[in-house]
């Protein structure tokens, strides 16, 4: 295996022998089950009831439906939560219970449970409480919710603890260790969606319910692609149906999305770079109740809605450049944990900003808003390490802690935090983060003169991609461009004009323009393969994902 250095990527890694081995050769070496994976439906679904304690939970809200209780949804403010609510509110809503929803304040109120949310539910007469994608490890707020003669159900995927909250009805998590289900990486909003399939089951004839089953899947293939969630298994099946009915859905915010691209070929890519950051942005920078009113109401009204969620994304989108440029140039780039504090930044976008530093510089970095006499920070790590690990020992300096992945969150005083910061950094630096490098791996390099539409096809049937099921790389070497210049209005994205017919971009690659062009010298190209549809037109696209200086 050959390796190079990269702009990008610290290494990239190949075997120039595949020159000599077919697409297929090298495309199928590539997937494992790959019968499994083309050879899938939705009848091949796990049953619902697999999960421990679902006979609990549907037996409850069965009560609670013949009695008229009043049932809300608990849950905080991105995607995940956004996507896993809709699905459970618009089944209440066609069974005609009396369900409602109630999101926390992002900056007031931060991820998790609190008691006071209990008196004010207790206050308004709530007799069921169903969270999404948390209170697994909130146990005191449980009990508290007893005591209130508030029942709670808890829906949840991460990891679960040792002790789970025991005066709660049910906990549904296919990580608890006492869970006989299949399938241990569900992304939440396909949790919700196996609650709503139990229930359709129980409510329902039975093919109606499959009818209504079929028809609910989008919500929960949005946010399996959107949270990073593996594309395998259950995962896998649900965003593939989705894609198949996809062009067809009854959903006039989707339609209005996609109906530039009625005549492409709809991928993964569609959720994470069209859906997602759309529905992410109502929560990040307004109200997550934007985004919900977008997923459950399917009016011309809508319509409105959708605009207001544009303008949001376009906003998050430029405070986010502006801040990770500004972040970018500011940390000390010598230290091993990497900070990055500034009190014009939205709270909505701290993580992102986070993730950018860590990705350009691939090492740990905590990003942090000041807030007068506090601090408040997301933190975000390389695969390589821990920053939950090393968090938890400062964790008394915290006036709040809370994580998830590879990833953090905590607030801390002004007068606490130079302490804090000496002594997280000097331990950090001890360490030798420079052995760590970000590694790419090429499945097969080739010529330009090698490509056309049947190519991509082969590539193709193993969509969709995403997490663990990954677009094949091609590395194309030693490159002379006959042009390298900005596409469209924002400067953001790369292209690369050659004597051959297909489109070669290199998306948010602005940053490494000058370098290129400084170097005066050939390049070579990593990249994934695309279909471009323009004016009716189709076209092959190189999507670059790294850029090589050939010395």
């Amino acid at each position: 295996m050959q390796e190079k250095l990269s702009l990008k990527w610290n290494i990239i890694r190949f075997d120039r022998n595949t020159l000599n081995k077919s697409i297929e050769e090298v495309i199928d070496a590539r997937f494992e089950n790959g019968e499994f994976m083309l050879n899938t439906s939705i009848k091949d679904l796990h049953d619902p009831y697999l999960l421990i304690d679902m006979g609990k939970a549907v037996a409850r809200i069965k009560t609670a439906k013949e009695n008229w209780e009043r049932i809300i949804i608990f849950w905080d403010y991105d995607v995940d939560w956004v996507t896993s609510t809709s699905i459970l509110m618009h089944f209440f809503k066609k069974m005609w219970m009396q369900a409602s929803y109630r999101i926390p304040h992002r900056v007031k109120d931060g991820y998790g449970m609190k008691n006071y949310f209990m008196d004010e539910l207790a206050s308004i007469w709530v007799d069921l409480v169903i969270t999404v994608d948390c209170w697994t490890r909130d146990i005191e707020v449980v009990k508290y919710a007893k005591t209130l003669w508030i029942d709670i159900i808890i829906t949840d995927h991460h990891a679960v603890p040792d002790v789970i909250p025991e005066e709660a009805i049910a906990v549904i998590n296919p990580k608890r260790p006492d869970c006989n289900y299949l399938y241990k990486n569900l992304a939440w909003a396909w949790v919700a969606f196996k609650l709503m399939q139990a229930l359709a089951n129980e409510f329902m004839p039975e093919e109606e319910a499959m009818i209504y089953i079929q028809e609910s899947i989008d919500i929960a293939a949005i946010w399996t692609v959107a949270d990073c969630m593996r594309l395998t298994w259950e995962n896998r099946i649900i965003v593939m149906e989705w894609l198949k009915q996809i062009k067809k859905t009854r959903s006039l915010w989707i339609r209005k999305l996609i109906e530039d691209k009625m005549n492409d070929d709809l991928d993964g890519d569609l959720f994470w770079f069209l859906i997602g950051p759309r529905i992410n942005a109502a929560g990040r920078m307004d109200s997550a109740y934007k985004a919900v009113n977008l997923i459950l109401n399917n009016t011309d009204s809508v319509y409105q809605t959708l605009s207001e969620i544009e303008k949001l994304n376009e906003e998050r989108k430029y405070l986010t450049k502006e801040f990770s440029n500004d972040a970018i140039n500011k940390v000390n780039k010598t230290d091993n944990l990497l900070f990055y504090i500034s009190p014009a930044i939205e709270h909505g976008i701290i993580w992102i900003v986070a993730g950018r530093v860590t990705e350009q510089f691939y090492k740990p970095c905590i990003c942090l808003k000041d807030e007068w006499d506090t601090l408040v920070a997301s933190c975000r790590s390389p695969e390589y390490h821990s920053i939950i690990e090393t968090l938890d020992k400062y964790k008394d300096y915290f006036l709040r802690f809370w994580w998830h992945k590879q990833a953090a969150w905590f607030t801390i005083s002004k007068e606490k935090f130079g302490e804090f910061k000496t002594k997280i950094i000097n331990e950090l630096n001890k360490k030798d983060f420079s052995k760590y490098k970000k590694e790419l791996k090429v499945d097969k390099v080739i010529r330009l003169e090698e490509l056309w539409f049947s190519f991509l096809s082969k590539v193709n049937k193993y969509k969709p991609f995403g997490i663990w099921n990954e677009k094949p790389l091609f590395l194309v070497e030693n490159l002379s461009p006959e042009k390298i210049d900005f596409i469209w209005n924002g400067r953001d994205h790369l292209r690369f004009t050659t004597k051959h017919w297909f489109k070669i971009f290199a998306f948010y690659m602005w940053d490494y323009y000058e370098e290129i062009k400084r170097s005066k010298k050939n390049v070579s190209l990593v990249f994934d393969l695309s279909e471009d549809t323009w004016n009716g037109n189709k076209n092959l696209m190189l999507k670059v994902v790294d850029i090589i200086l050939e010395k």
